[in-house]
């Protein structure tokens, strides 16, 4: 039995492994579908695909773009990163239904890219899948899952200044997974695991500064 949102309801009952509903290769077999009947998948047509209770792994999502080789991709990472942000903030403030700004969710990838990026993580993706517990669940309750949010929303508005150093945004985009992979699967390790890769991007961005 779940609560009736993704960041704040009741944690699973029995089981400490992820369901399919929560799992990452899942989420990845969803793109993967919608990849197969578009020619240049927009963001626009993952949300449709996700629904209403889809704005988290959405997020996920579009870290997970991120943290891939499709980051090199030009301002790539600076539109994930605004995305990454608007929906954090709206889930942090308990927003029902995502709202994206057109010139975001026209955004497209090319199929042969996107598929190709897919395959790439779903190494990471298993990983992920196959070491989640319920572990320090008070971290991914409110009010700690909404500075969760707050800080993936920081992360993301910091991409677009990264945009100069390539890849650079993949530390802040694995922050975001792990975040976001905590509160959806209320794992609470992999939102303190965050910590790891948020000191890598303050390092490149101490790097950058100095």
């Amino acid at each position: 039995m779940r609560g009736s949102d993704r960041t704040g309801g009741e944690t699973p009952l029995g089981g400490s492994q992820c369901t399919a509903e929560d799992s990452l290769g899942g989420l990845l077999d969803q793109v993967a579908a919608i990849a197969e009947r578009e020619e240049n998948p927009s963001l626009d047509s993952v949300v449709i695909a996700f629904g209403p209770r889809g704005a988290l792994p959405l997020m996920i999502f579009v870290a997970l773009v991120i943290v891939s080789p499709l980051s090199g991709i030009p301002l790539l990472s600076s539109f994930g990163g605004l995305t990454i942000a608007a929906i954090a903030l709206q889930l942090a403030l308990g927003r029902r239904r995502l709202w994206l700004p057109g010139w975001l969710s026209r955004r497209s990838i090319p199929r042969p890219r996107l598929l190709a990026a897919l395959e790439r993580l779903r190494p990471t993706a298993g990983f992920l899948d196959r070491h989640c517990r319920r572990r320090l669940w008070l971290l991914t309750t409110p009010p700690v899952s909404q500075a969760v949010l707050l800080v993936c929303a920081l992360a993301g508005l910091m991409m677009p200044f990264l945009e100069l150093l390539p890849f650079s945004s993949s530390f802040l985009a694995m922050a975001v997974t792990c975040l976001g992979f905590s509160l959806l699967t209320r794992d609470g390790l992999w939102a303190a695991l965050a910590l790891v890769p948020l000191g890598g991007a303050v390092w490149v961005l101490t790097g950058l500064l100095g």
